[in-house]
This record gives C-alpha cells, sequence and structure tokens, in this order.
C-alpha cells in the first residue's frame, strides 16, 4: 500500500467530520443503483450511518455490502467505496453521542423507524479538486 500525505489525509478527515450530508448507493437484488443522501459520522476511518430497518438501502446492504458514498460537491470531489455491516451493539450509545451532538438527533428514541447502526469500512477513496492533485486522485 502506498503511503498517505499526511496533510492531505488531516484534511480530508477534517472535512469528513465537519460535512452533514454524504449521498450513499447500494444495489438491489435486481442489479439496480439505489441512492440517497444520509446524515453520517466519520470517527476512527469509518463512516457510520442509522437506517431505517424498512429502508430499501438497508434491504440492499442484507444481500450485498458494497457501496459507494460521495460527498455532495462536485469540484472538491471524495469519493469513497467500501463494506457496511450492522455495528456491533457495543458501539450503539458512543455513536448515537456522535449523531446528538452533530445533529441533535438521537436514533435510539426516534420512534418514527426501527433504527439500525450501519458500520462502513472504506476500501478505496478517490478525491480531485482539494489542491493536491498532483498526487493522484487516490488516497486510500
Amino acid at each position: 500500500m502506498r503511503r498517505r500525505n499526511p496533510v492531505r489525509w488531516r484534511a480530508l478527515e477534517a472535512r469528513l467530520g465537519r460535512q452533514k450530508e454524504i449521498w450513499m448507493a447500494t444495489v438491489r437484488n435486481d442489479g439496480r443503483p439505489h441512492l440517497t443522501p444520509l446524515w453520517f459520522i466519520w470517527l476512527e476511518e469509518k463512516i457510520w450511518i442509522s437506517t431505517g430497518m424498512e429502508t430499501q438501502k438497508f434491504t440492499n446492504l442484507r444481500g450485498n455490502q458494497s457501496v459507494s458514498l460521495a460527498l455532495p460537491d462536485a469540484t472538491n470531489v471524495v469519493i469513497i467505496e467500501g463494506e457496511a455491516h450492522v455495528a456491533a451493539r457495543n458501539e450503539i450509545d458512543r455513536l448515537a453521542d456522535y449523531f446528538f451532538n452533530k445533529y441533535e438527533w438521537d436514533f435510539r428514541y426516534d420512534e418514527s423507524a426501527k433504527w439500525q447502526l450501519i458500520e462502513i469500512t472504506p476500501l478505496k477513496i478517490l478525491a480531485w479538486g482539494d489542491g493536491h492533485d498532483s498526487e493522484g486522485t487516490r488516497i486510500l
């Protein structure tokens, strides 16, 4: 694996930490894509989302854990490819605090859906328009 530029990596982490929305693509059983905007937490080099168990994205993740994510900026681009899994139970309270601090929303007490915490491990991160284009687009 190639070494990361620490300045670029810190800038990426700061951006992911303050960004409010991210777009996530999952794949239906018949191969059709499903794209949706989400709230998310970037923590410990992972993306964390909370989604209703009745949603199309959760249904899709049961059959295919591969996801693509992108920040909503077409000029300063960040694209993440990764693998999504239901988070361990012991992560729920810890991550709920992060969601509350960022969005003033606690999925544990929101009765509008049966919420499930999802952990996404990035396998590939691409970026451009960030002032480091001469280094290439692949960060991870």
